[in-house]
């Protein structure tokens, strides 16, 4: 019997070619975005995908995508969290408006879909969920502050998470993608009035992060082909980047590693 697998945000990026490719591995696909219109024309073509409005900070949509998709294609088996925005700008530069439309978007969307699926998971004792993270959430990047804070953000989660449905048979996955060539960054907001004593914090990027664009397609089959597969990775860092991912940890060691008779002095005597 084929597995079942929803995803959200699938209008373009990674959220559309993963669709395609778990279609063309067999597997019982929902395709969902705010809008069925903009799906891909290639989704018609595939009998095995299902294309369901579903805007994850609406719960009406969430509760109706879930309900549909079930009756077709029956439990879902994996949950991909790919919906997501980029509000750019320095945290002075991004209304609070805006923060609260970043993290509605990329964290209390992602958990309203996820509580709508764990239940029938839990009860099943088996289960999938994928959460999209970045780079971002594991370097704090100047000028995408909201972007970064939410991502850290679903790193928190998603690790609380897999300590949580661990013993339940549910395994938990972060994907955290480098640079890629998708519409994301294309479509992300920029500040209505940015601050022109920030401009020069541009220059800090180079040397902050590789931003050479990734194989996409090659990022795909990675993230299929862990897929359900018994001791998916809990994280699974994809492209560019790694290595000044790497060097930042090693600088916050050594950070503490420089600290750590401040440390010692709090500890309990």
């Amino acid at each position: 019997m084929s597995r079942h697998v929803l995803l959200t945000g699938t209008s373009s990026g990674f959220g559309a070619a993963l669709v395609e490719a778990y279609a063309t591995e067999g597997w019982h696909v929902t395709a969902t975005l705010r809008d069925p219109d903009r799906a891909p024309e290639s989704f018609a073509s595939l009998d095995n995908v299902q294309v369901l409005r579903l805007d994850v900070t609406d719960s009406d949509t969430v509760g109706e995508a879930i309900t549909s998709a079930q009756t077709r294609h029956g439990a879902i088996d994996v949950l991909v969290n790919v919906a997501g925005l980029v509000v750019q700008g320095a945290l002075e530069e991004v209304s609070v408006d805006d923060w609260r439309r970043q993290f509605e978007t990329n964290v209390f969307g992602l958990v309203s879909v996820t509580q709508a699926v764990l239940p029938m998971m839990r009860e099943r004792g088996t289960g999938h969920i994928i959460n999209f993270s970045s780079g971002a959430g594991l370097i704090g990047l100047p000028r995408i502050a909201a972007y970064s804070a939410s991502k850290f953000a679903v790193e928190g989660l998603s690790e609380s998470l897999y300590r949580e449905l661990k013993s339940l048979g549910i395994q938990t996955t972060m994907v955290e993608p480098g640079v890629f060539q998708t519409e994301l960054g294309n479509s992300a907001a920029r500040p209505q009035h940015p601050v022109a004593d920030y401009d020069a914090i541009t220059d800090q990027l180079p040397g902050l992060y590789d931003w050479t664009p990734g194989n996409l397609a090659g990022a795909v089959r990675s993230i299929v082909g862990i897929t359900a597969e018994d001791g998916a990775p809990l994280r699974l860092y994809l492209g560019h980047g790694l290595d000044e991912v790497r060097g930042h940890q090693k600088t916050r060691l050594e950070e503490w590693d420089r600290q750590q008779n401040l440390t010692e002095s709090a500890l309990q005597i």
